[in-house]
């Protein structure tokens, strides 16, 4: 009834009907060694070809040392000066082509020796277009002969001019360029031995395929059947959290006690894994939300220093996305405000200890620099190869114009821009400090500005504070970039100058300021001509005072003096008089 059945269907219908009743291990395994037959007749011809060309790389290599004999034996030849007679060329040429696999053996001439020495022998002469191309490329040609009856390798190897040709200058002889080629020999030897290894590894090979086959069909057979079912319950677990696409919701799978074979190992450390990787995927969400979510930017670079990934952080402070900068070295971002020096310094931190912490001048994608402070790590394999750098930063720009702004009105006068008396202070104190190391003098100088009440009061103060601005531009012309001018408040000047040479040069900077002071003064929509002028005391460190508050003390009483004086004028405090 069966046959009945068999026959009455298609051939495609019956086959099918066939394969449906066979057992999962049999339809596993018919797979398995279809793939296994391909796989191995692969491996089979690719077996054969690395033996083939391993031998013909043999051959090239024996065909390259003759023909290189062949030339060392011309250099000796020209070294005795006997290449110049054929018949010792012909006898050299015939005695090393004599070995058992050589079938041809000869030198061809290149023009430039014809040139000079004439054109040779015929057989001297570049035959066809190997030797021209190994005489014009300079490199070494090979030409294999594939005939099974005859198989043969053709190999000619330029000889090119140097002056130390082992130990031999060709320069002495020829008259040519160095890098050039001279000639070349041609070798042509038998490869029949080499051809019957190949037929004997061929042999070998496919007698080992066929066993090795045998083997594999039972032995797979045997295993599949062993195996089929636990594997089976593992590849439902493994459905199951594919389908699911996480490890929220995994349920171990359920093993007898006491079972320990390798199915049970498996399916335990199948449980481990899951169970690590439910874990791993509860700290890899935690670590992603905190990486996207972090205030700081965040960037990755690999071994190579160049970008692997970016959080969002970074495409708003930066303004790069991350599709633009991945595979990008982060110089992109620099400003050119840090010279070669500051890099060098800060790499010798992040290859020597590990890590780098600073601030750095960056560019951001509009073109707009920015201040950022930046913590840089290096993360290491186990064998202390770089794996990763990554870098944290902050834009601090704001924070620092903020710094910079509460450092100006701390130590700078708002109206001329000059420093007041808090930076006075800390300048005339590393002055005397820099004095007292180095025993140079140092002169103070405080200006004070004559009838400038009368201008503040009947002009008013925005007058008043043109004039102040002036006269601090007229202050600052009259001395050195060296020197530090500051406006104590008011109309009250002061001028240190370290590393005077005298009284009299702290004198002649002090006259200059009281002429320029005497100077008409004109202002923005008046034509009328204002006049003022300074009175200037002079203290000398350490000739008049040996401290910094002696010293102000000294000026101030100098400067007073030159107002009783008849002001317009400068006094110095001079040693004898008190402080």
């Amino acid at each position: 009834m069966t046959k009945k059945r068999y026959k009455s269907q298609s051939p495609v219908s019956a086959l099918r009907a066939y394969w449906d009743g066979l057992g999962i291990a049999t339809k596993l395994n018919i797979p398995i060694q279809i793939i296994l037959v391909i796989v191995l007749s692969f491996a089979h011809f690719w077996v054969m070809e690395s033996i083939k060309t391993d031998v013909l790389d043999g051959a090239k290599i024996r065909a390259k040392v003759s023909a290189d004999g062949l030339i060392n034996g011309m250099n000796m030849l020209m070294v005795t000066g006997s290449i110049s007679d054929p018949e010792n060329r012909r006898l050299l040429v015939k005695k090393m082509g004599a070995s058992e696999d050589v079938k041809e053996l000869r030198i061809v001439r290149a023009k430039q020796v014809q040139d000079q020495f004439g054109v040779g022998l015929p057989e001297e002469q570049a035959r066809d277009e190997l030797d021209r191309r190994a005489i014009t490329s300079k490199q070494s040609q090979f030409l294999f002969n594939a005939n099974r009856s005859e198989p043969t390798l053709r190999t000619v190897v330029p000889f090119i001019v140097s002056t130390n040709f082992r130990g031999t200058n060709c320069l002495l002889c020829h008259h040519v360029e160095v890098g050039s080629v001279n000639g070349a020999a041609s070798i042509t030897i038998d490869m029949s031995e080499d051809f019957k290894v190949i037929e004997r590894y061929k042999v070998s090979l496919w007698t080992g395929q066929l066993v090795l086959q045998v083997v594999l069909f039972f032995s797979i057979g045997w295993l599949i059947r062993r195996f089929i079912q636990p594997i089976k319950t593992l590849q439902s677990a493994m459905q199951s959290m594919q389908r699911s696409g996480t490890m929220e919701h995994f349920v171990p799978i359920k093993t007898k006690e006491g079972v320990s074979d390798e199915i049970g190992e498996l399916t335990r450390s199948f449980n481990r894994m899951s169970e690590t990787l439910r874990n791993s995927e509860k700290s890899m969400r935690l670590a992603s939300l905190i990486y996207q979510s972090n205030a700081d930017a965040i960037l990755v670079t690999d071994e190579n220093n160049l970008i692997v990934d970016v959080n969002p952080a970074f495409s708003r402070i930066t303004g790069y996305t991350r599709e633009e900068v991945l595979g990008k070295n982060p110089r992109i971002m620099k400003s050119g405000l840090h010279d070669e020096v500051f890099y060098r310094k800060m790499w010798d931190g992040i290859v020597n200890q590990g890590h780098w912490q600073g601030e750095i001048w960056d560019k951001n994608k509009g073109g707009d620099t920015y201040v950022k402070n930046i913590n840089i790590v290096v993360l290491r394999h186990g064998d202390g190869a770089v794996y990763r750098h990554v870098a944290q930063f902050s834009d601090i720009t704001e924070k620092k114009e903020k710094d910079q702004l509460i450092h100006w009105q701390a130590n700078y006068d708002p109206l001329t821009n000059l420093p007041n008396r808090r930076l006075f202070h800390d300048r005339l104190g590393q002055a005397i400090k820099m004095a007292h190391r180095t025993k140079s003098p140092v002169a103070l100088l405080f200006i004070d500005l004559d009838h400038f009440k009368e201008i503040n009061d009947n002009l008013g103060h925005e007058v008043g504070d043109a004039l102040l601005m002036e006269a601090a531009i007229r202050i600052k012309s009259c001395v050195r970039e060296s020197d530090t001018v500051s406006r104590l408040g008011g109309d009250e000047f002061t001028v240190v100058l370290p590393d005077v040479s005298d009284l009299s040069q702290a004198e002649r900077i002090a006259n200059n300021i009281v002429d320029e002071m005497a100077r008409a003064f004109g202002f923005v929509n008046d034509k009328t001509d204002y006049f003022i002028s300074a009175s200037v005391g002079i203290a000398i460190y350490p000739d008049d005072a040996t401290t910094m508050e002696s010293l102000i003390r000294c000026a101030d009483k100098a400067m007073y003096m030159a107002k009783s004086s008849g002001r317009s004028r400068c006094v110095a405090h001079g040693p004898s008089q008190p402080d």
